[in-house]
């Protein structure tokens, strides 16, 4: 236990130290998202490929894990530790290539494709649900689960703090849960350092935010957050345990499948961006961005919750689950009340000089 605390302390630590060097390397070199159509929410120029530090720590904390760890066989890295570092090498480098130059969609798939073809080939695979072998089906089962998962955290990065957010409780979760059900070694070092890096880059990204994370890292988590859950849940669940990730990345999975047969019944290309997403939809009915993420990040900590009560109901976990979904609801109502009071007195000001020209 101490080494997969070890490595998420070394991931959070370093995060933090990385991330103001990545905003000023993204503004010296005009890196920045500039606010040009409606889908955009933020109203000047940001530093857009921040999430560069999240990528930059998990590997140094994975790096320190594979030093430490080499000469014992028993935990030190193995074939599908090094299947994972090649195919999330291939992720990141489609991602800072699409933040810098815009890749086109068919170029994406190309890295997609390669990517999970070097998981699959070093032996991250989904070979059963439950009781079912899927045999020939391993491989289209595989592609599905890594390139839906991944799109689907990418989509989701709309809002500040909230693809950063939704990994760090997600990763969290799985965390206590791999530990908890002995899940593989790979399955609980990679997450470890997930939930160490996405924490240190929160105070960066959340409402009002210095940088926003990125192509590069919003497709690198996604792609970590299926592989891990691959590894994790690869012993011997019953099918509805197989649920769990599901649930757990409930937010972004849900929005991916929703966008896609809204774009579908409207006849457009499926990845082609558009307004409609669930975060799009809280600004629209009033809510402002913090609020909207602490709604969404509220009920990524509910489905947090269930998935963990489909596996295990240890008190503790459970507590602390809970407790992570009333600090949220105590932040959106706080924030409410205070965004109610501010409307407020900007009513009571523009009637004064209405009053008193």
């Amino acid at each position: 236990m101490t080494i997969v605390y070890s490595v998420t302390i070394i991931a959070f630590i370093c995060c933090l130290i990385i991330t103001p060097f990545v905003i000023s390397m993204c503004k010296k070199h005009g890196l920045v998202d500039v606010p040009k159509d409606s889908r955009r929410v933020h109203s000047k120029p940001m530093p857009r490929c921040g999430g560069v530090a999240i990528f930059v720590s998990s590997m140094i904390a994975l790096l320190v894990y594979y030093v430490i760890t080499k000469d014992v066989p028993s935990i030190a890295f193995n074939m599908q530790f090094l299947g994972y570092f090649l195919g999330a090498i291939l992720i990141f480098t489609m991602g800072i290539i699409d933040d810098i130059f815009s890749l086109r969609a068919k170029y994406k798939f190309i890295f997609e494709l390669a990517s999970i073809i070097v998981v699959f080939l070093f032996g991250i695979k989904i070979e059963n649900i439950g009781n079912l072998q899927l045999g020939y089906f391993s491989f289209p089962v595989t592609f599905l689960w890594i390139i839906t998962v991944q799109n689907a955290m990418n989509l989701i990065d709309g809002l500040d703090g909230l693809a950063a957010g939704i990994t760090s409780i997600s990763s969290l979760s799985l965390l206590m849960l791999f530990i908890s059900t002995s899940a593989s070694l790979e399955a609980i070092i990679i997450t470890a350092a997930i939930v160490g890096a996405g924490i240190g880059f929160l105070p960066y990204n959340f409402n009002p935010a210095k940088t926003f994370m990125g192509d590069c890292s919003s497709n690198f988590l996604g792609f970590t957050m299926s592989i891990v859950t691959i590894l994790g849940f690869s012993r011997g669940y019953t099918t509805v345990e197989y649920l769990s990730p599901v649930l757990i990345l409930g937010v972004p999975i849900f929005d991916t499948i929703f966008a896609m047969v809204r774009r579908a019944i409207k006849r457009k290309p499926l990845f082609a961006p558009d307004g409609g997403h669930v975060h799009h939809r809280l600004i629209k009915a009033g809510f402002t961005q913090r609020q909207s993420v602490l709604i969404l990040y509220t009920v990524t900590s509910t489905l947090c919750i269930l998935a963990v009560f489909l596996i295990t109901q240890d008190v503790w976990k459970l507590g602390l689950l809970v407790c992570m979904s009333t600090i949220f609801i105590s932040l959106w109502i706080a924030s409410m009340i205070k965004s109610r009071d501010l409307k407020g007195d900007e009513t009571v000001n523009n009637n004064f000089k209405a009053n008193n020209p």
